[in-house]
């Protein structure tokens, strides 16, 4: 925040200085609880102050209208008029606008108009713009491509949503499946629209129903909302792994099929379709390849060691299966991204793999 301070104080009508300061000071009170619990508390906040200033500087640019729909302040607190923002935001986007604000504007339109033709427009520049490492992008695309026609997809946060957004919007793949980010759920444009698409009547929930749960009120509130699309649509539904309301829900109901989580009210052999997601539809060899270009984020080691995580119990269903050739590949596999990733990582969290794969190979 201060080094972007002198760089406007040098010069005031550095606009991307301003945009600069805006992420700044957004992160700074975000990670330090600066926004408190009410309009009247965040209107007094350094980003609030920082909006104020550049909507004084520049009003209504394209820098304006990117923060306001990103912060708001009381005045601007309707739902629609942060819609208005994103929609004046990206017909203000400069042709240089950062692959960062594009991704961004994607997500915001896609919760706010998600039928609009901007949506694919805005999801294919992130492509072209490479915002995402490719080792994000695969994946997201073995995620995609391991699930039913049709199907239904809750995953948690950006790195197993917008990623697949783009699969899906810019190479056109798998586009049946349907991508309910878990904080849509709270947009009534969103899920107006998702009613609508699924051909099912909206549900209506009083929030202050909640109120029992305290603070964790959101996740219940959101895992009523999940069953009710599985249940009323009718169609095969997953969910990312890193989506904390599996845990509150039907716990006998969901099963791993290898990188997603399956929701089904009836049992089946899950580890027979996770095994064949491994042999005959997922890409894994990536795992195993060096990282030939630190890009912005750094690696993404963190991202694919959810593979280790998730896979390494096949190993044994492979070698019990006969299949010992099948076994050694993904332990193979699994440890070479063990070993490129285990910087990431804490010693005894790579000593803990590290065992686990081994356990895994010599298991009988």
């Amino acid at each position: 925040m201060e080094a972007w301070q002198k760089v406007i104080d040098a010069n005031p009508q550095d606009e991307w200085a301003w945009r600069n300061l805006f992420r700044a000071t957004y992160y700074h009170d975000s990670f330090t609880a600066g926004w408190g619990n009410s309009w009247e508390e965040q209107d007094k906040t350094k980003t609030a102050d920082v909006v104020r200033q550049i909507e004084d500087h520049f009003p209504d640019s394209y820098v304006s209208n990117l923060c306001k729909c990103r912060f708001a302040l009381s005045k601007d607190s309707i739902p629609s008029r942060r819609g208005d923002f994103v929609r004046r935001a990206v017909e203000l986007m400069p042709e240089n606008a950062c692959a960062e604000d594009i991704n961004y504007l994607a997500c915001r339109m896609w919760i706010a108009d998600p039928e609009s033709p901007l949506v694919n427009e805005l999801f294919t520049k992130s492509y072209r713009n490479k915002y995402y490492p490719a080792r994000i992008m695969q994946f997201n695309r073995n995620m995609l491509l391991s699930m039913e026609p049709n199907a239904i997809y809750f995953p948690n946060g950006d790195l197993d949503s917008a990623p697949m957004k783009i699969l899906q919007e810019a190479l056109g793949e798998r586009k049946d499946v349907t991508i309910i980010n878990v904080s849509f759920l709270h947009a009534d444009s969103f899920m107006n629209a998702l009613y609508k698409k699924l051909g099912i009547k909206p549900l209506t929930l009083n929030v202050q129903d909640y109120g029992k749960y305290g603070d964790d009120w959101a996740r219940h509130y959101e895992a009523d909302i999940i069953m009710y699309l599985i249940k009323e649509s009718g169609r095969p539904a997953y969910l990312s792994p890193t989506n904390p309301k599996s845990s509150i829900l039907d716990k006998d109901s969901i099963y791993n099929e290898g990188l997603v989580l399956k929701y089904s009210p009836k049992p089946y052999d899950n580890f027979a379709k996770a095994m064949q997601n491994v042999k005959e539809v997922y890409n894994l060899e990536y795992l195993a390849e060096p990282d030939f270009v630190y890009d912005s984020w750094e690696t993404s080691g963190m991202t694919d060691m959810n593979h280790v995580t998730l896979l390494a119990n096949l190993i044994s269903k492979f070698r019990k299966k006969g299949d010992k050739v099948e076994a050694e590949r993904l332990y193979g596999i699994l440890s070479k991204c063990l070993e490129r990733c285990s910087n990431s990582f804490p010693a005894k969290s790579k000593e803990y793999y590290e065992i686990l794969l081994k356990e895994q190979l010599e298991e009988k």
